[in-house]
C-alpha cells in the first residue's frame, strides 16, 4: 500500500506532535516542512531529510516532491489560506484546533475542500481517547438516562512567557481570544459531542491577570441545550499552579466525570475492560503550566483514521463541520460576553 507523504505546515509547537506520530506510523512519512522562518523550516527539513519551504506556495509549485496531506500547525488565525491553497492544489487538508478563528473563515475552508474533492479534517484527539469514547458510547446507548448537566472545566495557568515568546498568542486576529479559544476548546468539543447543540449562551470574559494580551485569561458560560439540558464552561489560563482538566456528564440515571482524559466516576457505564482500560492514564504528563504536557495518543489515532479514510473512503471521525461546531460555540461565547445578552445559536 502507498505510504501517504505529510507536509507539516508550521513547525512550532505542535508540529512536534504530528511529526513524531508521523514517523511513528507504517505507511506514513513526513515529506515536507513549511515555515514562514526559514532558520525554522531548514533545521527542521535537516532534522528529517526531507525538503523545506518558506512557503506553502513554493512547497506546492514543487513537482518533484509528492504530497498528499497537509497538516495546518500554524497560529489559529493563519489556517485559512494554507488550507485553500492546498485544496486548490489537491491535496488532502488536517487543521490543528481550532479550525479557524471565525466562522466565515471556517466556512471558507470547509468550501473549498468540497469544491476540489479532498478531505477536511479538525484535529481533536480528545475524541480519540478510550475514557471520552466510553462516556460517548454510554451517552448514545442511554446508560445515563435523559442528560441533565454537562460541565466542562480547564483551569490552567501561563506565564507570561507564554504570551511573549510568541506574538500572534493572546491577540484577536491570529489567536481568535484566549483561554477559551486556545486552551478550552478541546473541552468545549467534547462537551457539545456529549450533551448534543448548543441553542443559547450567556457568558462572562475577563483579563484579570495576563495584562499584556487582547484576550481572556478567563471565561465563564452558561450553555442552554437542544435536549433541554445544561452545562458551565469554565476556561483560563490565570488559575496557578493549574488544576487538571475535567468533564462531567449527568443524567436522570447516571454520569460519569472525565478528569483528564481519565474516567475517575460513573454510574451507568457497565463494568469491564473498557471501562479498566478508560481509567488508566495512557501516557498523561500532569503539568497544567506546560502546553507540550500532552500524550501523543490521540493524535496517533486521528492520523490513523485520516490514513485510513484515504486508502479505503468512508467519512473521517472529525470532518471539517465537526470542527466548526466548537468555534461556534465559543465565538457565541465571546459575543454574549461583550453583548451582555443571550446568544442564540
Amino acid at each position: 500500500m502507498k505510504s501517504v507523504r505529510f507536509a507539516i505546515i508550521g513547525c512550532g509547537a505542535i508540529s512536534k506532535a504530528h511529526i513524531q506520530v508521523i514517523q511513528s506510523l507504517d505507511g506514513a512519512e513526513v515529506g515536507a516542512a513549511v515555515d514562514i522562518n526559514e532558520a525554522r523550516a531548514r533545521q527542521v527539513g535537516e532534522e528529517l531529510g526531507c525538503p523545506w519551504y518558506t512557503s506553502i506556495e513554493d512547497m506546492l509549485a514543487d513537482k518533484d516532491n509528492a504530497i498528499d496531506v497537509v497538516n495546518i500547525c500554524t497560529a489559529s488565525g493563519l489556517h485559512m489560506e494554507p488550507a485553500i491553497s492546498a485544496a486548490a492544489a489537491g491535496k488532502h487538508v488536517l487543521i490543528e484546533k481550532p479550525l479557524e478563528v471565525t466562522l466565515e473563515r471556517c466556512d471558507a475552508i470547509i468550501d473549498a475542500c468540497k469544491k476540489h474533492g479532498v478531505l477536511l479534517g479538525g484535529v481533536f484527539q480528545s475524541r480519540f481517547l478510550p475514557a471520552n469514547i466510553l462516556v460517548k458510547k454510554a451517552v448514545d446507548n442511554g446508560y445515563f438516562g435523559k442528560l441533565l448537566l454537562g460541565n466542562a472545566e480547564v483551569k490552567w495557568f501561563r506565564a507570561k512567557e507564554y504570551y511573549s515568546t510568541a506574538g500572534w498568542r493572546g491577540t484577536w486576529r491570529f489567536d481568535g481570544g484566549g483561554a477559551l479559544m486556545n486552551q478550552g476548546i478541546h473541552q468545549v468539543d467534547l462537551l457539545q459531542w456529549m450533551m448534543g447543540p448548543v441553542v443559547s449562551v450567556k457568558a462572562i470574559t475577563q483579563r484579570l491577570v495576563h495584562e499584556t494580551i487582547e484576550v481572556e485569561d478567563l471565561a465563564v458560560a452558561l450553555l442552554q441545550f437542544a435536549n433541554g439540558g445544561v452545562g458551565v464552561i469554565e476556561a483560563s489560563t490565570c488559575i496557578a499552579p493549574g488544576y487538571p482538566k475535567k468533564l462531567e456528564i449527568h443524567g436522570s440515571l447516571g454520569g460519569a466525570i472525565v478528569q483528564d482524559d481519565v474516567i475517575t466516576a460513573s454510574t451507568g457505564i457497565p463494568e469491564g475492560p473498557e471501562l479498566d482500560e478508560a481509567k488508566a492514564s495512557h501516557g498523561h504528563v500532569a503539568n497544567f503550566a506546560d502546553p507540550m504536557a500532552i500524550s501523543f495518543l490521540g493524535h496517533e489515532r486521528q492520523i490513523s483514521d485520516f490514513i485510513h479514510v484515504i486508502h479505503h473512503g468512508g467519512t473521517l471521525a472529525i470532518t471539517g463541520e465537526e470542527a466548526r461546531k466548537s468555534v461556534q460555540i465559543v465565538t457565541a461565547v465571546y459575543e454574549a460576553a461583550k453583548s451582555g445578552t443571550t446568544v442564540t445559536l
